[in-house]
Order: C-alpha cells, then structure tokens, then sequence
C-alpha cells in the first residue's frame, strides 16, 4: 500500500462543480464558499523581469514588448544567456619611418570586452557573428524588422477605423437622449455638430488624422510571381544541424530563421504579479507584495489553509459486493479548534443559486462556460452538488455520523514523532492537529469490473471566520460544508 499522490487521488467539489484538488482551490472568508480557477478574476498588478528583478510599470512594459532590453534567452535551447567577459588585445600602432626617421611600436593595455553565453548548449554571440561589448548590460544591437513600416501601416489604420467607430458609437448615443422641445448642448439647438463647430472656430478636426489613415491606406495586393525553387533542393543533402527546429522559428515571428547561422538573442519576456478576486462579491483572495524579490503575500486565502485537508494512508482493493478497507487522514489546518463530522451523500443540504456577480467581464463569460461545458467532471448546477457526489462515487462510506473534535494547528508538533493510538473502531491514531481513521467501503454488486473505483466522502466542519467586524458583525463560528472525492483505482472483477 504506497503513499498515493493526493492531487490525483484526492479531489474536492468546488462551488461551481469543478473537481479539483485542495492545493488548486481558493477560499473567500466573506462568501464562506471555496472557489477555483473559473470561480475568480485575475488582474495584473506589476511586470518584471524574472532574471533581474526590475520592476516597471504596464505603461513602460507596453512600449518594451513585454520584454526586458538587458536580459536574453538563447535562440536554441531558450536558456538564460549569461554574460561572459575575455580580453581583447588591440592592434598595435606602428609609426611610419619616413615620417619620424625611426619606427615606433606602440602597445596599448588589453581591453575587457564581453558576449553572450550559454552554459546549457554552449551557443554564443560570436556564432552568429555579433561583435563583443565594451559594457556587461545593455549595448547589443537590436536587429531591424523589415516590414516595421508595413506594421506601422496596419496600426494605423485598425487605431483609425477604432475611432472612427467609437466617434459613431458616441454620436447614437447622443441622439438616443435627445429630448424633443429640450436641448442637452448648444450643438442640438443649433443642429451643429463637434466637427462642423470645430470648423466654424478654425479649429482642426478632431478625427483628420483617423481619415486621412483611412484614406491613405494601401491594401495588400496578392502576387502571382513566386519565386522558383532551387534546382538541387530535392537532390541537395540534408543537414538537419543546420536547418533550425520550429520551436525556434516561432520564437522570432518577425525574422523566422531557417539556418542556425541567422539565430540571434531573444529578449526575456516580462513576468506579472497578479492578484485573484471573488468573482460573486469582488474581495481579494489573494494579493502578492509588490517587491519582485519577494515571495510573500499580502492576502493568501488558499483552501489548503482554512478547509480539513483529507488524505489516502492506504486502501484494500475494491470489489464489487464486497466491503473493503479504507484508512484516511484528517488534518485540521487553522489556528482555532475544528469540529469535523462525516456524513453521506444524502445529508448534504441544498447548496443556494450563487449570487450575480458584481463586476464580470462578459467576454470572458463565454470562453469560461465553454471550458466548463467541455469538463466532464462538471455538475449541472450549484443546486446538485449532493446529487452530483453520489452520481460520481461507484462505492459509499459506511460510518456512523460522529463528531470528531481536531486541535488547532502547531508548528511545534511537527517534529514530535509520538502519536496516541486509539482502540475506537473508527480511530486509529492521533497526533497534534491529525487524526487517521478506519473506514468501510462497501460496493454494489451492480457495478462492473475495471469501472472506477470513486468514493464520495461529504464532511461538515466548523469554521471560525477571522475577518475584521464592521459596523453589525456577523457570527464569527460557522458550520460548512466540503464534498470529496476518493479515487480508489479501478474495480476489480
């Protein structure tokens, strides 16, 4: 009986009906519900870069690119570059002798010049023939796109029809409001509008930009020449050490080297901080430090810290009409005392509608509710959540419906290896804030072998809720509720 990986094995049932593992899940202290990833918004807090830990605000990474000017990825196996430094020995100057009567041979200092390395698959700036830099960061030459003019084209162009349909959008709504008999503006009493009045004042027109790019604009045309292939490219042999890989042709859209000999540096891209909300009532569930060295978070509500984490100690083989043994962990993971009971599918109560979120992005609505459709581990809705674990369990827990009273967490318990061993039939051992129990698994005749093996265990716990009071506080202790669910293998037949 090994130690099983728990996040293959051990799945909680989200609000939503996701069925995730404790380490993916999220818990609002205001909802009282635990969430997931579809269960919450992301927003970008900073950029940085992952290398040097320079911190720059989003207007500043727009412009870079989302890359860093003084960091580099290998262009062939997307290391970071390190930079190395050698020394360069100058040419002497030798002084003409008609000129001086004598030769003179001067011999200047070696100079530290350094390139780029890397130290996984040894490729160096030299293999492409970019020359060394006086300087350790920053200096390296920038390769020139050659079709920037057509990309500047093309913005342009799209910034110009945006606004132009933005200036339409905002015209609608005008006449949309306008009341008959009563003007908003001057312009709706006069019948003028913001152009024709900008022109009246000598003013330019506030959209000429947007329609002299509209007007100026050159659509691609499609040619028919094409270039012919080369006579020996079916007969030329192949070497594959030269030709690059798509991973590395992808890397630089712009260029898209063929040859190894034209791959050069790619500019690290920037990495985010970013901060997760509840997306039914807007509450930070979790906020990191804004220091880019700094690992640390301001809020971190994480399942793993507030919900009775459940784990597999070992399991006799299920089959099918027979009971089997089964033998599981609690841990109480909070800093107050924890009541947890065991219940069945059936003593679930009904879970509420969630609530209409306050702020949602609704382009994302829809991306969101594919994924969840194409999810086959999904309930119907939040209201079948006690339906949905005896629909996805194959076998059932028989225990009796007692309380178990887990201690606070302590670090310092830890390290102590004595646990007090328990002759209850249910019980098997206790130390500190974990308790391991011996439960029955039973399953029905009915089911067929090699089906698999799922077991759902509903738990009611206390939770003490440690957000600050306002104004009418609320009850500090509640009673919740979690469904999990036991991947037991496969029934044997």
């Amino acid at each position: 009986m090994a130690y099983l990986t728990q996040s293959d094995y051990v799945k909680y049932i989200c609000s939503c009906g996701q069925l995730k593992p404790i380490t993916s899940l999220y818990f609002c202290r205001h909802c009282l519900k635990i969430r997931c990833g579809f269960c919450i918004c992301h927003e970008v807090d900073s950029h940085y870069c992952a290398n040097c830990l320079e911190n720059m605000p989003s207007s500043e990474a727009r412009l870079k690119k989302n890359r860093c000017s003084s960091c580099f990825d290998c262009p062939s196996c997307f290391h970071t570059l390190s930079t190395r430094a050698t020394l360069a020995q100058p040419r002497q100057t030798v002084q003409d002798p008609a000129a001086s009567g004598d030769a003179k041979v001067e011999n200047k200092q070696p100079k530290k010049m350094y390139y780029l390395s890397c130290f996984n698959c040894r490729w160096t700036s030299r293999d492409v023939g970019i020359p060394d830099q006086p300087v350790a960061s920053g200096g390296w030459p920038e390769r020139a796109n050659p079709f920037a003019t057509r990309m500047n084209q093309l913005l342009d162009y799209y910034k110009a029809i945006a606004q132009q349909e933005k200036q339409e959008k905002l015209e609608r709504e005008r006449k949309k409001f306008a009341i008959r008999g009563k003007y908003i503006t001057l312009t709706d009493k006069t019948g003028l509008t913001g152009a024709m009045a900008r022109n009246i004042a000598g003013l330019p027109s506030s959209d000429g930009g947007s329609s002299s790019a509209i007007a100026n604009f050159v659509a691609s045309q499609a040619s028919e020449d094409i270039d012919e292939l080369p006579e020996d490219i079916y007969t030329k042999e192949v070497n594959l050490n030269q030709i690059t890989s798509m991973p590395q042709r992808l890397a630089s859209p712009e260029w898209q080297p063929v040859s190894v000999s034209r791959l050069h540096p790619l500019a690290k891209l920037l990495s985010v901080k970013r901060s997760q909300r509840c997306r039914v009532c807007d509450h930070n569930l979790t906020k990191p430090e804004y220091n880019p060295g700094s690992i640390k978070f301001k809020i971190e509500l994480l399942a793993y810290y507030h919900v009775p984490e459940v784990k597999i100690i070992s399991f006799e083989p299920v089959k099918p009409g027979e009971k089997s043994a089964l033998i599981i962990k609690l841990t109480n993971p909070t800093g107050h005392e924890m009541q947890v009971r065991l219940l069945q599918p059936e003593d679930l109560p009904e879970v509420e509608e969630p609530e209409e979120p306050k702020s949602i992005e609704k382009s994302l609505e829809k991306s969101l509710n594919l994924e969840k459709e194409a999810s086959t581990e999904i309930c119907a809705s939040a209201q079948q959540l006690a339906a949905a674990c005896a629909r996805a369990a194959s076998s059932r827990v028989r225990s009796q419906r007692v309380t178990l009273a887990l201690p606070q967490r302590d670090d310092a318990a830890e390290y102590d290896d004595d646990a007090h061993h328990h002759t209850d039939h249910i019980i098997l051992w206790r130390k500190s804030n974990k308790v391991a129990l011996r439960l029955e698994v039973e399953t029905e005749s009915s089911v067929p072998g090699g089906a698999p093996a799922s077991v759902a265990l509903p738990l009611e716990y206390s939770y003490r809720n440690t957000v600050p009071p306002t104004a009418a506080p609320p009850p500090r202790d509640h009673t919740l509720h979690a469904a999990v669910l036991l991947h037991l293998g496969v029934v044997s037949g």
